[in-house]
């Protein structure tokens, strides 16, 4: 399937605000309560009692949709932060994602997303969510890059594997929140991984 060209805000512009917030609404609890492959407009819109030819009209298909709904609910939750130094931007992000996987939707989200051997529709939608997960990241890096604060040879994708697999496994495999203060850890340790002089820094 063809990469849509964006799902940002201004792509769906013209969905009227009560409807795109109704369907919004649906359709996180569809992905909450059913996971990404059983995830269906025909069934959200029975369930929800929403007007199926205006989701179609405004979205266009199901990867549109879910995508739309996806990083506008993770954008109001985490964002990229901007704090002037590598190792605050780390935490900060750590932190957020924290809190994002310990808010029930988030948990429920994350699980909802996790693959299975029937990953047909569900792989190009994970696989384009990811990428615009991971450009936030890469301004992140870039930022460091550029104050001097990066070490040579980084390589982005590990970076972010390396603050957030811990986190995501805790959140994945058990029932019990995620305490902040083992993301602040999980930080240290990616800062002291990243940086080009850690030791020298507060």
């Amino acid at each position: 399937m063809t990469e849509p060209s964006s799902t940002s805000g201004s792509t769906y512009d013209s969905v009227p605000e009560t409807l795109r917030q109704r369907v919004f609404v649906a359709a996180l609890d569809e992905l909450a309560k059913w996971g990404l492959e059983r995830f269906s407009i025909e069934a959200m819109t029975e369930r929800h009692d929403i007007d199926r030819a205006a989701v179609y009209r405004y979205w266009g298909d199901r990867q549109h949709l879910v995508l739309d709904v996806l990083e506008h609910w993770s954008d109001s939750h985490v964002q990229t932060p901007d704090t002037g130094s590598l190792r605050g931007d780390v935490q900060a992000l750590a932190v957020g994602v924290v809190r994002y996987v310990n808010a029930e939707l988030g948990r429920r989200l994350l699980r909802g997303m996790v693959m299975d051997e029937h990953s047909l529709y569900g792989d190009s939608t994970r696989n384009i969510f990811w990428q615009q997960r991971f450009s936030g990241i890469r301004s992140l890096l870039d930022r460091a890059r550029d104050r001097g604060e990066l070490r040579d040879g980084v390589n982005p994708v590990a970076a972010l594997q390396l603050l957030l697999a811990p986190i995501m496994v805790q959140a994945l495999y058990t029932e019990r929140a995620v305490d902040e203060q083992f993301g602040l850890d999980i930080a240290d340790l990616t800062w002291r991984a990243l940086a080009s002089q850690p030791a020298s820094s507060s």
